[in-house]
């Protein structure tokens, strides 16, 4: 039959079908690649990443084909209702203006080097040894700048992979973001970390003390709990690196990292993990298992985490709903750490080396390293990068952004997993999604009482308000249109940057 005599429904009928067998594929990937950052031993990884690789060529050869593409641009999308109309979009944009410019082959030894390159980051890491790892990441690097010229690009290369974890980003609208914090905040910090009051004392009282891990499993449990994380729909592991996974609304995955030595990294992985995951898990049942089943982009989920970890989860009131919990499972009042010391701890600022341990204010120069070190990366599309030379850029910037120079790879190069994963262009995000989470923040402060429902560890209201302004809606609403929707206004990180020096300056006595 002729594909122009196919009614619209049949049309569409025929689309989620084959979108069915693609998710499927997806499905599978997803649940080896859990399998291997949680489960697998180190030996297997050789034949997963065949397999991944196998799944991988099967999910691109079912939506790039000639067939499907044909069938997806015969329909008019005028006629469809939103979702239908939505998916269609995503579809095109997804899948012919993207993934359907690269190779099929050269797909699926990219999906196989990077399960690869991810375990061989994970030996690096712990040996402390980069030449373990840089032959990976040159050849993660070389594929990305193959890909951005199939792609094709407007402005700087870097374009190309910005939009990817936020739609319509470019080097002008960050430079432009980042050009803020470094005139706002780079003075500000420095005011601060001149400014000790003692609480170098009280941390290494803090760091005396054995948190034992299955202590602190009970612990991320219980602030699951009253989070309302679905524990019917989700899962909490551990890994080398706390990441979220998910299939759909109703299969959510979570993993933090337990230290002996650090109880507040493992309190704060939990939380801001469990963001991404209420996220995942309030995701409107009609498009869960759609291409429009996940979070809008990286920012948005950004801001969700860190609205969480931070501004909630750090707030004086909610860890003085919290410091009973601790105290009856650890003894810190013991050790002379009372409600205002813990507080203090949990918001102190320094000049650090570990971006996940990095303090709320610092945060964005940790960001900002890594977005000029991946601009630059990117510039030059033809010669290839040097990695050895890369170590050094890392180290000098932090020398130059925060006064420290890394003394070994670990708290270095190689503390992130991303690069290891082909995540180029993802960092931003983070700034972006905390800079988002304060405007939405001051938006949730005028329909309830935040401080209030902190000190009661009481979420209820928070969540309720947060799934029906954006988590329901998945991908069916763009950043722009979801921020606009909830907090009336564009985008605008004043919001952001105010709100961390009122809090610093409150917290350190510093006059601004």
């Amino acid at each position: 039959m002729n594909i122009k005599e196919i009614s619209i429904q049949d049309k569409m009928s025929k689309v989620k079908k084959v979108m069915e067998r693609k998710n499927s594929l997806e499905h599978a990937k997803t649940l080896l690649h859990w399998d291997l950052e949680t489960e697998a031993p180190s030996m297997a990884v050789e034949r997963i990443s065949k397999t991944l690789g196998f799944f991988a060529e099967e999910e691109y050869s079912t939506v790039i084909n000639e067939d499907f593409k044909n069938l997806v641009y015969s329909i008019d999308v005028e006629k469809l209702n939103e979702i239908d109309k939505k998916i269609i979009e995503e579809i095109k944009e997804e899948f012919f203006e993207k993934m359907e410019k690269i190779p099929k082959e050269e797909y699926r030894k990219y999906s196989e080097l990077k399960i690869l390159s991810v375990k061989k980051w994970e030996e690096a890491k712990n040996k402390n040894d980069f030449d373990l790892f840089k032959g990976y990441l040159s050849d993660i690097i070389e594929f990305q700048k193959r890909f951005i010229k199939y792609r094709g690009y407007e402005g700087h290369p870097y374009n190309v992979l910005l939009d990817d974890y936020e739609d319509g980003m470019t080097v002008e609208l960050v430079n432009d973001f980042f050009e803020k914090v470094k005139t706002r905040l780079s003075p500000f910090i420095k005011k601060i970390v001149e400014k000790d009051q003692g609480i170098e004392k009280i941390q290494k009282e803090f760091e005396k003390i054995n948190f034992d891990k299955e202590k602190q499993k009970k612990l991320s449990q219980y602030l699951l709990d009253i989070m309302k994380f679905n524990m019917e729909k989700g899962v909490l592991k551990e890994s080398e690196h706390p990441f979220t996974t998910n299939i759909n609304n109703k299969d959510v995955r979570l993993t933090t990292h337990y230290y002996e030595d650090n109880l507040l990294s493992s309190i704060y992985s939990t939380i801001h993990e469990a963001g991404h995951g209420l996220y995942e898990q309030n995701i409107d049942d009609e498009i869960t298992d759609t291409i429009l089943g996940g979070g809008v982009s990286m920012g948005i989920h950004e801001s969700q985490s860190r609205i969480y970890e931070n501004m909630f989860g750090r707030s004086r009131e909610f860890l003085g709903f919290l410091y009973e919990k601790i105290d009856n499972l650890f003894e810190i009042s013991k050790r002379g750490i009372l409600e205002e010391e813990l507080y203090r701890l949990a918001n102190r600022v320094r000049n650090s080396f570990i971006r996940v341990e990095a303090d709320e204010l610092t945060y964005p120069i940790h960001i900002l390293i890594r977005y000029e070190l991946e601009k630059e990366i990117f510039e030059n599309l033809t010669n290839k990068t040097d990695v050895d030379a890369l170590v050094e850029k890392w180290n000098d910037k932090y020398e130059e952004y925060l006064g420290i120079r890394p003394s070994d790879f670990r708290e270095g190069i190689l503390q992130d997993v991303h690069w290891s994963e082909g995540l180029f262009g993802y960092f931003p995000s983070y700034a972006l999604g905390s800079a988002y989470g304060s405007q939405i923040y001051h938006a949730i402060g005028k329909i309830t009482d935040i401080d209030e429902n902190m000190k009661n560890g009481d979420f209820t209201r928070i969540n309720e308000i947060l799934k029906n302004e954006i988590h329901k809606y998945g991908k069916l609403k763009t950043p722009i249109e979801l921020l606009k929707d909830m907090t009336k206004e564009i985008f605008n990180p004043e919001y952001y940057i105010n709100y961390l020096i009122e809090k610093y300056s409150k917290i350190y006595n510093v006059e601004v």
